[in-house]
């Protein structure tokens, strides 16, 4: 059985044994819970209005969390905002921008009235709101979850509400929106975790009282997972490409995540994300079996003044270098089915599509001496810290003349009788030909090469046996 079936399957059978998360879908149409009017629920003062939301669709004013269904009622109220494309908040008649929320994607949303104030928080991170605030009274309307005044309905899964009579800080916003409550918690009027999946009740996990009811017939389904779904990084329930670049982006700090992110990005579990992560995610995207693959156990690499050449023994499914300063790479020659990626200090390379990194693959630096540490990445979560070789001196390579046009003579020295490969590469570093391949005698050695069909310009000449290699560069001009 393939790993990624076996993780699914694992992951199916956890879920009946430790106990199913849930939440409600609403169909945008006549969908929503109503909770009955209670003297605790007129909030007027400090407030926090708490949902994960999945919607499927944006509409003007989608009802959330709201307790103003009869005209001047001015209870509170938690919406999808008025302004087209509708996919901002609404808080008390204040809204945040447009374009913060995504279709098919779990977003968690915390709304704080505090005294006059009020604060309009997505997945952890405040966002500005603007317009002028209602003046909530108490009122005798219920409250509706998955639907506002007039019938404005949500189309979606929502999941998690909770209900404060105090204003929440942030930081206890964050600490808890991805942890199960007790239902004791200081303030909290009520508290809806979803976790039923069957009936018309929704049930108030709080010693309150405050049971819903379904109405219009919505429908029980998955929940947004707690504990987080490793990988699932923009929260759509699929692991894909767009989760790896997210990590990526997070990972080289080009974007900043959200705690949430944050550990869905560490797929691995052990408290870093890094190059590893990324690998482990696209064995999982892609369904690799490990087992089928060669773990890398050792690793390598040859460094001839700005150029490198990779090599283990295992199939490599991606790579780290770290450089002891800001690096100026602005182009790396991959194999088809390879991205990569940096920041000042670090570039990363990682196979999309299930392939391995070619052996003795050769990378050209900006400068000598700039590489800090190199890992190699396997499939599998194998991974080693490549050891330097150092370059031999033995081959004394050197070309005349250089620049040259048409050709060049390319001498060698060899130590002792071995088969020899003389190689070249463009100015990226890809492969492009083998100018000779043959055993060579104890000695002095020239070897001619006139370039066919290539352009003017940088070209490296390497010359490898089994143990060792040296490159060298030259210039030709047409």
């Amino acid at each position: 059985m393939k790993f990624f079936q076996l993780l699914i399957l694992t992951t199916y059978l956890l879920s009946f044994l430790l106990g199913q998360d849930f939440s409600i879908k609403f169909d945008g149409q006549n969908d929503y819970v109503i909770i009955p009017d209670h003297s605790s629920l007129d909030l007027t003062q400090d407030y926090t209005l708490e949902a994960w939301i999945f919607p499927e669709s944006f509409s003007w004013l989608g009802g959330i969390i709201s307790k103003y269904h009869t005209n001047a009622a001015n209870g509170y109220l938690l919406r999808l905002t008025h302004q087209s494309p509708y996919t901002g908040i609404g808080f008390d008649e204040l809204v945040t921008a447009t374009n913060l929320l995504d279709a098919n994607q779990w977003s968690h949303i915390a709304a704080i009235k505090e005294g006059g104030d009020r604060k309009l928080f997505i997945n952890g991170v405040e966002y500005p709101l603007s317009g002028s605030s209602l003046n909530v009274v108490e009122n005798n309307n219920p409250i509706r979850i998955g639907s506002d005044y007039g019938g404005r309905y949500f189309d979606g899964r929502i999941d998690e509400v909770r209900i404060w009579n105090v204003a929440r800080l942030q930081t206890e916003i964050i600490s808890a929106m991805d942890t199960l409550l007790t239902g004791e918690e200081l303030g909290l009027v009520a508290y809806y975790n979803f976790n039923d999946g069957v009936g018309d009740t929704l049930f108030d996990q709080t010693s309150n009282g405050h049971d819903g009811t379904l109405v219009g017939n919505p429908s029980w389904v998955d929940g947004f997972t707690l504990s987080g779904m490793l990988g699932d990084v923009n929260f759509d329930e699929i692991l894909n490409v767009y989760d790896a670049v997210m990590l990526v982006a997070i990972m080289l700090m080009h974007e900043t995540g959200t705690d949430l992110q944050l550990n869905a990005c560490d797929t691995n579990e052990d408290g870093i994300i890094n190059i590893e992560d990324i690998v482990l995610l696209f064995q999982w995207i892609l369904e690799i079996d490990p087992d089928s693959r060669r773990s890398i156990t050792s690793g390598e690499y040859t460094q001839n003044d700005e150029f490198i050449s990779i090599s283990s023994n295992g199939e490599i499914a991606g790579f780290e270098l770290v450089f002891l300063d800001e690096h100026f790479i602005q182009n790396l020659d991959l194999p088809q089915g390879w991205a990569w990626n940096k920041n000042d200090d670090r570039l990363i390379a990682y196979s999309t599509d299930g392939s391995h990194l070619p052996e003795n693959f050769f990378i050209s630096l900006p400068k000598p001496d700039i590489l800090k540490s190199l890992k190699l990445v396997g499939w599998g979560n194998s991974k080693v810290e490549a050891k330097r070789n150092i370059v031999p001196t033995s081959f004394n390579i050197q070309s005349v003349p250089n620049p040259f046009n048409p050709g060049c003579l390319i001498s060698f020295e060899i130590l002792d009788k071995k088969k020899v490969k003389i190689d070249v590469f463009n100015a990226n570093g890809h492969y492009l030909e083998t100018i000779n391949h043959q055993i060579f005698q104890k000695g002095n050695h020239q070897v001619y090469w006139q370039p066919q069909n290539f352009a003017s310009g940088i070209y490296y000449i390497r010359i490898s046996d089994k143990k060792n290699s040296q490159i060298h560069k030259v210039l030709y001009l047409k």
